[in-house]
């Protein structure tokens, strides 16, 4: 059985919204998560709209690399995130004409700070990211799309974690992902940046208020206190540079 806490704080990090309406854009942030590109792909063949690639060189580039490795993919390594993603994507059939690229962010705030830029009429936008920080980003993009009344925010975390005995992936016999002790801290450091005095509000106002379930929070004082270890992790105690 996995932990109860974990899979709690996992399944709200991975926030996934009814698709409702139709999508003018796919915006697929660049991560460690290589099943998004195939969400993305799926995503683009039932709609038909162009995919948004975004993402930089950030802190997270050295896991997609090394995923890269781990799966045995024959792309060059070392770039922004958008170019690898937009290379799986061309393998996968989006036609080039219907991948744009912006490769400059490094983080999440500027993933939505930067798509901002390029998205100049209100929209439906469908946001996949890796769903530890599907709901972190959701919150960037509402801030950076204030301003475009209209504009319409669908949030799709490519997977559900599965959480293994050693390791957490998409599913049993699927690949890894994380490792568990990484992917606790990238939970509890989610947790920790959606907190009002961390990016809310009161804290760097990176994002605007985000209501954390009572239940998720009391998931997550229990895993602290049962891995104080993790709180010691930089995913946890060091805030993004720049922004959310």
């Amino acid at each position: 059985m996995p932990p109860a806490d974990e899979t709690t704080i996992a399944r709200y990090l991975a926030r996934q919204d009814p698709i409702d309406r139709p999508v003018d854009l796919i915006v697929l942030m660049g991560s460690a998560v290589l099943e998004s590109v195939e969400v993305a792909a799926d995503a683009h063949r039932t709609y038909g709209v162009p995919i948004l690639v975004s993402g930089g060189i950030g802190h997270s580039t050295q896991y997609l690399d090394d995923a890269v490795r781990r799966r045995g993919l024959d792309l060059a390594t070392g770039r922004p995130e958008a170019q690898v993603f937009r290379e799986l994507l061309l393998r996968r059939g989006v036609p080039a004409d219907q991948i744009v690229v912006e490769d400059q962010s490094t983080n999440c705030g500027e993933n939505a700070a930067f798509t901002r830029k390029l998205v100049r009429q209100p929209l439906t936008l469908l946001l996949i990211q890796d769903p530890t920080m599907q709901r972190r980003t959701h919150a960037c993009f509402e801030r950076s799309f204030a301003e475009l009344p209209g504009t319409t925010l669908i949030s799709h975390a490519p997977v559900v974690p599965w959480i293994g005995p050693d390791h957490v992936s998409a599913g049993p016999g699927a690949p890894e992902i994380w490792s568990r002790e990484r992917f606790r801290s990238l939970l509890l450091g989610e947790i920790h940046r959606l907190s009002p005095d961390v990016y809310g509000p009161q804290g760097r106002d990176f994002i605007d208020h985000v209501d954390v379930p009572r239940e998720v929070l009391a998931a997550y004082n229990r895993l602290l206190a049962a891995h104080p270890e993790s709180a010691r992790h930089p995913e946890v105690a060091r805030p993004d540079p720049a922004a959310g």
